[in-house]
């Protein structure tokens, strides 16, 4: 018998005929059955991440397919990873999540076992830890940061990425064993769909914030500086695209900064800056650009976008009742959690948290605006939450 930390050697899918074959195969999993899924993408290496392969694995990881999706179109994974499809084994689904929606495929039906062990208060929720901590077997992360767009797939590279499939059905069924005992399976599952409609939103196009008010640091620089990081934050955001390579390997964003302070004027000073390379003929080009464009920056910047650096304050009544809304709804989380012994995460997520708080919720049928809270929650919990939230108000009208 194979040693369980040892994956099958997987079937690598690259064309279309292929991947036809390939959904035929896993399609005797049904619905109630598992498919263990996860992506490796682009993202350290490229302007915008792209997926490169999908790893699927059934039948309790003795089936493993690697789908290279550069060559075999992603979407036509869409019926096996939605709603009618197998519950899909995930760990950390937000990632995955984004990608397959910025390809057009809606992930639906999944158990997210990082998400199970966070909620199952397990002190950490890293794959690899788990997998040991739980299963005793050991995977390796070696390749973690490895670039997945090279080609071709060799056995090394072929072996990490069986792993991370290999061994997530085992890893979900200790889990959510664990989760059905204790009754908090449906708050596992409502985060994890939270999450996954997050994700989806995140994917569609945002609002244009110009690419200098999301440096780090921006918002201490005085107008002129900022006038000169607003030139050379968009030119880095066009030589990155240019090169499909991550903004930060144009320029750190410490380097930013320093252009924008000092206003380097030549090539000599812009050389003595960190974080900006100038060794290669890419580098040299973007420098005398960056050049160009800081020589006429000028000394202020755009009106309409004066706000994105002068966020406005609230008021000093409104900070403390809202500062007392939280501390309440805080203190009852913590005093719930305690009673049922269960984790905090389970009584109300952060994010709920922080979305009643704000809510301006006035009444129990209110606490069902709240995002991912779930119809569960509101049922047993909305009574409790709205009266924290109101404090002394809820008792005047009680």
């Amino acid at each position: 018998m194979r040693p369980p930390s040892q994956p099958p050697h997987p079937v690598v899918v690259t064309r279309d005929d292929a991947l036809r074959d390939l959904l035929t195969s896993i399609g005797h999993v049904g619905r109630d059955g598992r498919l263990a899924l996860d992506i490796e993408a682009s993202g350290m290496f490229a302007y915008h991440a792209r997926p490169c392969t999908v790893q699927l694995g059934w039948d309790g990881g003795r089936e493993i397919a690697i789908v290279d999706v550069l060559t075999a179109p992603i979407a036509s994974l869409a019926p096996v990873l939605g709603v009618d499809g197998p519950v899909k084994i995930v760990h950390d689904v937000a990632f995955d999540a984004r990608l397959l929606a910025e390809c057009g495929v809606a992930l639906a039906n999944v158990h997210d076992t990082s998400v199970a062990a966070r909620m199952l208060s397990r002190p950490a929720t890293g794959l690899a830890t788990l997998l040991d901590v739980e299963l005793g077997i050991h995977i390796t992360k070696t390749m973690q940061q490895h670039d997945w767009r090279e080609r071709p797939l060799d056995e090394s590279m072929l072996e990490y990425l069986a792993a991370d499939v290999a061994h997530l059905e085992a890893l979900e069924r200790k889990l959510w064993s664990e989760l059905q005992e204790r009754g908090i399976e449906e708050a596992v599952l409502e985060e994890t769909r939270y999450r996954i409609a997050s994700a989806a939103a995140a994917s569609q196009p945002a609002p244009v914030v110009p690419a200098y008010a999301r440096v780090k640091g921006a918002g201490r620089l005085a107008e002129r500086e900022l006038a000169a990081l607003r030139v050379a934050a968009e030119l880095r955001e066009h030589e990155a695209e240019r090169r499909d390579v991550p903004p930060h390997q144009v320029a750190s964003a410490d380097a930013l900064l320093a252009i924008a302070r000092t206003r380097p004027s030549n090539a000599e000073a812009l050389a003595r800056i960190r974080g900006i390379s100038m060794a290669t003929p890419d580098g040299q080009g973007f420098a005398a650009t960056l050049l160009r464009g800081l020589a006429s920056a000028g000394d202020r910047i755009p009106e309409i976008e004066r706000a994105y650096f002068e966020p406005a304050r609230m008021p000093a009544e409104e900070a403390r009742l809202r500062r007392e809304r939280e501390q309440r709804l805080i203190a009852w989380r913590r005093s719930e959690a305690k009673r049922r012994g269960v984790d905090e995460q389970v009584v109300l997520p952060g994010h709920c948290l922080k979305d009643a708080v704000n809510a301006g919720i006035q009444s129990a049928a209110e606490v069902s605006r709240v995002p991912g809270i779930g119809a569960f929650r509101v049922a047993q919990d909305g009574e409790a939450i709205a009266r924290a939230l109101l404090g002394a108000a809820a008792e005047a009208s009680a």
